[in-house]
């Protein structure tokens, strides 16, 4: 492939074809056919056009014209296009809405280039493009603490489509909808309304986004169970007992599946929350019931199978979705663990098999999906839960391997997940890079793959908007922090897992590792011992250049100040987590008088990182979840209190 001037992601065909012109101001848009006239109409291409093109041309071309052939070519991908800019002008191909609408954003990418180079000729090119995925989705967790204000929203849709996602989901477990008939036992929630579902919805539709709703309803419904009204329908509803000895109870999370008011209350959500949507899906999720089969059902269970279990109460939910016209999403991982069921996965299901642990492959299960039969999407992770800044070689891995196993064996889409455990503390400017690379490797996955520098521009000049270059690069070794903590903490960093746990000794915190590790390994982990070798002098090298770096950052965006804050106080976490490390292992702190300088150090920074987490947070998100997202800070604060007193 020819160079592609920076196209992003990169398209399937582009090819120059020798020369340059100047482009004008002055359009003159032509097509056949009342067809072609309406799909013109409906994209709005001839004002998207002159919005691009503005600023794109000389004075002396003024008075020239630059022609626009608008071709209806009906054999063509749905999702597909032809972009050709010639000696004769633009010529776009394409036989449907969507597809036109794909040749504009490439059109408006190249614009925004030509303007930033201060260039009125254009090389002559063509382009013929199309997805490898058909379905191109992104889904954020709105249901651990984080609830995005209506303009973040907003601008989040913009954002994925730029790089042509077509679907979108908002992930909920508590109580993130306003539903009516259950407000009043979540005083404390600020949750989006069925208006504002609708005003999102319309929103993305415009964009050619499916926003599909999605709402769990049998595992990871503690934020249900843990009320008093609700706790009669866990599975365990005074916490689950786990096959080892620990010092307490799983809490409950996983309703009890044979309980017909689990059902009634699945049902009561979705009736209330489908209607405010257009996508003709639903996910119902579904993942992750732990315990399933152990507690109150375990007499079904033994009966027929937990596998059985589960996909009897699968069904009652498919229905619900039909009753709604809607079908069903469903995550994969019971399925892997009960392989034997998945001949009960119906046509109008899709099962979304997820990993999110770079050396755990894609391919076996992939692999079953298709030779059963069954309709799949890959579902990697961005991930920046649990992180602070995220893992940026394990995401990249990750979302690489799920799209060339899908590509491979069948898969009819690929969903990258945004998740919030942990408190949710990764701003949204750390998931630029996930957003961006799963966006182009399910467009077209060889071509952007190992397009890296490619990945860094379009992050620093389109998402950061900023001038001096160096942003994508920025945030890409923002994830890289992990690699310091030399350690064997799993789905997250060691850093992350220091300021949730707070302040203790150096036994206490390795005896309390060694149970999360077991706690771990009960929900799917690996049980890898709990290992840190942390390179503290090297961390704080790198913490230093990646300040000097953010300073040389020159962000334009209408928000630019925020995300400097943003990213600032990202690196303030980071530091103090590494500062917290120091302190437990007392490294080069010789004597009670170092150590209480330390430690007076840590507590200053924390107030500082603490309030400006709580001022940016509500800069763009609502306040319900705020207190349980600070509480581990606010726990750690006053341990430092405390220290200090003693």
């Amino acid at each position: 492939m020819a160079e592609c001037v920076g196209l992003y992601p990169r398209p399937r065909s582009f090819k120059l074809l020798g020369g340059a012109s100047a482009v004008s101001p002055n359009l003159k848009l032509r097509a056949s056919g009342a067809e072609a006239q309406q799909l013109i109409a409906n994209v709005k291409v001839e004002q998207r056009c002159r919005s691009a093109i503005k600023g794109c041309h000389l004075e002396e071309i003024s008075s020239a014209e630059t022609a626009i052939e608008i071709e209806l070519l009906p054999d063509m991908h749905p999702q597909g296009y032809v972009l050709e800019w010639s000696g004769e002008g633009l010529k776009i191909g394409a036989g449907t809405e969507v597809g036109l609408h794909y040749a504009l954003i490439a059109l408006e990418q190249l614009a925004k280039q030509k303007r930033a180079q201060s260039e009125s000729e254009w090389e002559h090119f063509r382009i013929e493009d199309e997805p490898e995925f058909p379905v191109r989705g992104f889904m954020l967790d709105i249901g651990r603490n984080k609830i995005p204000q209506m303009d973040t929203l907003y601008a989040l849709i913009d954002r994925v489509s730029e790089l042509k996602y077509n679907h979108l989901q908002l992930y909920m477990e508590g109580f993130c909808f306003d539903y009516a008939k259950y407000k009043d036992s979540f005083p404390e929630a600020t949750p989006l309304t069925a208006a504002e579902f609708r005003e999102l919805d319309a929103y993305a539709r415009s964009r050619y986004i499916e926003l599909t709703p999605n709402q769990n309803c049998l595992g990871h419904m503690g934020p249900w169970l843990v009320k008093p009204e609700f706790c009669d329908l866990a599975e365990h509803p005074d916490g689950m007992e786990p096959p080892f000895p620990l010092p307490f109870k799983l809490p409950p999370t996983t309703m009890n599946p044979v309980d017909d008011r689990s059902a009634a209350l699945a049902k009561d959500l979705f009736d209330e929350l489908l209607p405010n949507f257009s996508s003709e899906y639903v996910n119902l999720n579904m993942d992750e019931p732990f315990g399933l089969g152990t507690g109150r059902s375990k007499e079904r269970a033994d009966e027929i199978g937990v596998g059985e279990l589960y996909f009897d109460y699968a069904e009652q939910m498919f229905e619900v979705a039909r009753s709604h016209g809607k079908k069903a999403m469903m995550w994969g991982d019971v399925l892997a663990h009960h392989p034997q069921v998945i001949r009960r996965v119906p046509s109008d299901v899709t099962v979304l098999h997820w990993n999110y642990d770079a050396p755990v492959p894609y391919e076996p299960h992939c692999r079953k999906l298709q030779q059963s039969g069954v309709r799949y999407y890959v579902c990697p992770g961005t991930s920046s839960w649990s992180s602070i800044a995220g893992r940026t070689d394990n995401m990249l891995a990750n979302i690489a391997d799920a799209a060339r196993s899908g590509q491979a064996y069948g898969a009819e889409g690929l969903i990258v997940a945004d998740w919030g455990d942990g408190g949710h503390w990764q701003v949204s400017a750390v998931s630029y890079p996930a957003i961006a690379y799963a966006a182009g490797v399910s467009w077209q996955v060889e071509a952007n793959v190992d397009q890296m520098a490619l990945l860094e521009k379009y992050v620093s000049s389109q998402m950061l908007k900023d001038r001096s270059g160096i942003g994508g690069r920025f945030l890409m070794e923002l994830g890289r922090y992990c690699h310091l903590e030399r350690s064997t903490v799993e789905n997250g960093t060691y850093t992350a897992y220091l300021l949730s746990r707070g302040l203790s000794d150096r036994a206490t915190l390795e005896r309390d590792t060694a149970i999360r590790t077991e706690v771990l390994k009960l929900i799917g982990g690996s049980g890898t011992p709990f290992q840190v070798d942390y390179r503290y002098e090297e961390m704080e090298i790198w913490l230093r250049e990646r300040e000097e770096e953010l300073e040389r950052l020159d962000l334009q965006g209408p928000d630019a100040d925020l995300v400097r804050d943003e990213l600032r106080n990202t690196l303030r976490l980071i530091e103090q987590g590494a500062g917290l490390h120091r302190y437990i292992f007392r490294q080069d702190l010789e004597g009670a008088a170092a150590e209480r300088e330390w430690l007076e150090r840590l507590r200053e920074q924390l107030v500082t990182a603490l309030s400006e987490f709580k001022r940016l947070w509500l800069a763009r998100n609502r306040e319900g979840g705020l207190s349980a997202s600070t509480a581990a800070f606010a726990k750690l604060l006053a341990q430092y209190e405390e220290a200090l007193q003693a």
